[in-house]
């Protein structure tokens, strides 16, 4: 627990790393059903990458929403502790199931490569 408070604070990070906070998502049971990681600031590779945030939902999870309320919550996150105001966000091709996710809270594709496509989403208009 404390490299992730060493993380999220910027202290001892590896080269190339920029602070980030991991959120675990649970559902009202209590039972582990997500992560998102949030970087409070993009490097270049950033830029040319995963962007601001990352999230995954466990198999068992997945198709019930709690990836929109994970993104959702975390681009409020972003906005409000971060000062972020355009979020920054990759998606592989081959998961349309995530790019809806973002669009639903409205991602726009910037650019694309070969496998990913690149988006953006404007955080002030996140409720």
């Amino acid at each position: 627990m404390h490299d992730l408070e060493n993380e999220a604070a910027g202290i001892g990070l590896k080269p190339g790393w920029v602070p980030a906070t991991k959120y675990i998502l649970v559902n009202d049971q209590g039972e582990y059903v997500g992560i998102v990681n949030l970087c409070h600031e993009l490097n270049d590779a950033l830029m040319e990458g995963a962007g601001h945030i990352g999230y995954g939902i466990a198999p068992e999870w997945r198709g019930r929403g709690y990836a929109t309320e994970g993104l959702r919550l975390s681009l409020i996150k972003a906005r409000d502790e971060f000062d972020i105001t355009e979020a920054y966000l990759s998606v592989h091709k081959n998961n349309p199931a995530s790019l809806a996710v973002q669009r639903h809270l409205g991602a726009r594709i910037d650019h694309e490569s070969d496998t990913e496509y690149f988006t953006h989403i404007d955080t002030s208009v996140t409720a």
